[in-house]
């Protein structure tokens, strides 16, 4: 037979499943979860209870009093088909220069009337297009994913009521080249095979000697959003076995939607706000947890209860009021289901998102199954590892392990690290729990 708690995330995890559509992917920098796979909707710790789960502000340790992180930090990056490689090597080669210089020469050639060198010059300019064509395309479609986040959070738990307040910044965003000037170098390599000494004049040498790689519109296109909340959480513990929590916030959301092409450097009247659009909005996070006298704890958490869509922004020409460009990112609910076992000297839990979510960026969208233990030795070292499975998504699968540190068991120094061959994320923090 199944526990209560078992029971409620099958239940929880049956009714949600077919109705939620996510567009954030859950999570949090906290380093515990972090080298816990990401798992924390179940665990019953004051300090971490806001971000994952208010319910569990009535449901953690009985000697918790009080919590303080001051702060939170982590980041992570994946780049899972090396794109970063591809640029250095791209940038190594100097293969937008080499392309000018031919061209230049061409343009000399033709100015002086030159015209032995005319054909030769054009025939370089051709090699040119085709190393450049082939590099375009070699990077093309490369998704680069970069998230970061700080959080703040003072909690004070409660079996009748437990409250807490937190501040998060967070940023979600990826990358992606794109290759949009292959019609533009077919055309020219077409013109560098008719351009010969015979007809320096001609349409095909005009069109070479005129054309400056600054025109070129490949490049990385960066999507994404910087998300901030402020948020009061509070929980009561009733019904027998179950704890509710509920917490009113404030969402503040950047949207970014910013080209990069591959000549920028040489371009001006480039400005952030051209690429921002901002918005200020309320919302809610709703939990509940149960608990058994056997160590057991189930949770579900729904976070971001009111829906927005927000339009990506451009401007039309740099310096103008930017517009909606199409292209929107949907906050919507986002709801996920845990469990854990916990004991005096170990912690088990295990976190799985209803829904895929879909991602702010350019990179694939994701659903997680998060997996991690603790060991906690007398209140001053715990050892800690995990597992995040992406079941959308097996190739960002990661292995994750930290350490915190918590001497007399007030002040707690905690770290994580996480990652696989394209991914790695780290995490720090520093608090007081008493």
């Amino acid at each position: 037979m199944l526990s209560r708690p078992v029971k409620l995330a099958v239940s929880a995890a049956l009714l949600f499943g077919s109705s939620m559509a996510l567009a954030i992917p859950f999570g949090s920098f906290d380093p515990r979860s972090m080298a816990m796979g990401g798992a924390g909707v179940a665990v019953g710790d004051a300090s971490t209870a806001p971000l994952f789960n208010p319910a569990l502000l009535s449901m953690t340790r009985e000697d918790d009093h009080f919590a303080l992180v001051l702060p939170t930090f982590g980041i992570r990056i994946a780049d899972p088909n090396k794109l970063r490689d591809s640029i250095d090597k791209f940038q190594a080669g100097n293969y937008i220069n080499n392309f000018q210089a031919a061209i230049d020469k061409l343009n000399l050639d033709i100015t002086n009337n030159n015209v032995a060198a005319i054909t030769a010059d054009a025939t370089a300019v051709g090699n040119n297009i085709s190393l450049i064509s082939g590099q375009f395309a070699a990077l093309s479609d490369k998704p680069i994913t970069v998230d970061g986040g700080a959080a703040v959070v003072i909690a004070v738990p409660n079996d009748k009521f437990g409250s807490a307040f937190y501040a998060t910044g967070s940023v979600a965003t990826g990358g992606l080249f794109r290759y949009t000037d292959g019609p533009t170098l077919t055309a020219l390599a077409t013109n560098a095979t008719n351009c010969t000494s015979a007809n320096p004049l001609s349409a095909a040498c005009t069109s070479l000697k005129s054309f400056n790689t600054n025109t070129l519109s490949s490049g990385i296109n960066f999507r994404g959003v910087m998300l901030s909340e402020i948020g009061f959480a509070v929980s009561t513990y009733n019904l027998g076995y179950m704890s509710w929590g509920i917490t009113p916030k404030v969402m503040q959301a950047q949207l970014f939607d910013v080209p990069i092409k591959v000549n920028d450097s040489n371009q001006n009247g480039i400005s952030g706000n051209d690429y921002v659009a901002n918005y200020s909005m309320p919302n809610l996070d709703i939990g509940i947890a149960s608990y058994d006298n056997v160590g057991w704890r189930t949770g579900m958490v729904i976070k971001n209860i009111i829906p927005y869509t927000l339009d990506f922004k451009r401007a039309p020409v740099a310096g103008a009021t930017p517009i909606a460009t199409g292209q929107t990112l949907t906050l919507k609910p986002m709801a996920r289901v845990g469990v854990s076992h916990t004991t005096s000297w170990s912690t088990v839990a295990l976190d799985y998102d209803v829904t895929s979510n879909d991602p702010a960026g350019f990179e694939s969208s994701s659903q997680y199954l998060a997996l991690g233990g603790e060991i906690n030795a007398f209140d001053w070292v715990q050892l800690r590892a995990g597992y995040r499975m992406d079941l959308a998504n097996s190739a960002r699968n990661v292995t994750s392990i930290g350490l915190g540190l918590s001497p007399f068991g007030v002040p707690h120094f905690d770290i994580a690290v996480a990652g696989n061959d394209s991914e790695i994320g780290a995490s720090l923090q520093f608090g007081v729990h008493f």
